[in-house]
């Protein structure tokens, strides 16, 4: 019987090389770790793999006690260690690090990952395989986008004129 493979995402390379985060946002970087925990479960889905995500600092908004999946799996290195050396620790104390893929565009880390027998994906290689969001029906479902056949007109007037008559 072979062990269940397991994926380790370094969580704040994932986000910072996808670009999770806007400037205008300040809870943008919680909002940047639940999307990409929302996205990992639903690449889960029924597969029969172990998702860890390993992020920097400390946990202060609960990510950890959430109640997840099972297989989803949230840790924090304690602050102000960075996640490199607990990402290395999970890997160092596997039984079988071949069973294991890394996540991660930190070249270091990878060359670390590789040295000790595990698999290593890009970010980008990730990012394919998650589903994305549908960003038109969050759009839709965040703002009413219909427009009645008088708004249409008085837009379609804006637009083809170059002003607005009444």
């Amino acid at each position: 019987m072979t062990a269940q493979q397991l994926i380790i995402v370094d969580g704040y390379n994932y986000i910072l090389r996808q670009k999770f985060i806007t400037d205008d946002d300040k809870n943008s970087l919680w909002h940047a770790r639940e999307e990409l925990i929302r996205q990992l479960i639903a690449f889960r889905g029924n597969k029969q793999i172990n998702i860890t995500i390993v992020f920097d600092g400390q946990d202060l908004k609960g990510l950890t006690k959430a109640h997840r999946p099972r297989g989803i799996n949230i840790m924090f290195s304690e602050a102000p260690q960075k996640a490199d050396p607990l990402i290395i620790r999970l890997i160092e104390k596997s039984p079988q690090p071949r069973n294991i893929s890394l996540v991660t565009s930190d070249r270091s880390l990878a060359n670390l990952a590789r040295s000790i027998g595990c698999m290593v994906w890009s970010t980008k290689t990730l990012a394919k395989k998650l589903p994305q969001p549908d960003i038109e029906s969050e759009y839709k479902n965040k703002f009413n986008t219909t427009l009645t056949p008088k708004e249409l007109e008085e837009w379609e007037q804006i637009f083809n004129n170059g002003k607005y008559k009444k």
